[in-house]
């Protein structure tokens, strides 16, 4: 997979024609950027689901590429996975969810929590705190 800058050049480059041929702007589906992510991370599906506490039909629907993840559920991935605040953005992009924005008192608690490192245990009890629903 290309990075941005390299698609940015590979822009700069092209003519339009060759646009229209190239394919090095296919999406990456949610459950391969998933099973990459867990591979990565020396993770696997039964971790997700014990970890999360979240149901196994559901999580192997998921990374199977059956069902769309929630939000909520790319956030808990994110802090399973200890990502930083660039690799949640970059999970929520491509699972075609809403970005982190710090002027939205729910994201700006994750995004704390993000660089400081919390865990989603530290998160819900800030989101209670501060009168927000949890991840859960």
């Amino acid at each position: 997979m290309k990075s941005t800058e390299e698609l940015l050049n590979l822009l700069q480059n092209l003519d339009i024609e060759e646009f229209k041929k190239s394919d090095s702007f296919s999406d990456i589906s949610i459950s391969s950027f998933l099973n990459e992510l867990l591979q990565q991370k020396q993770l696997q599906a039964k971790d997700v689901i014990i970890k999360l506490n979240m149901e196994r039909s559901y999580t192997y629907q998921i990374l199977n590429g059956r069902r769309q993840p929630t939000r909520n559920f790319l956030i808990r991935m994110a802090f399973l996975c200890q990502l930083s605040v660039e690799e949640t953005q970059k999970l929520l992009t491509v699972g075609n969810r809403p970005i982190l924005y710090p002027r939205n008192r729910f994201d700006a608690a994750v995004l704390y929590c993000l660089q400081h490192q919390l865990s989603e245990e530290e998160l819900n009890e800030l989101l209670t705190d501060i009168g927000e629903d949890t991840l859960h």
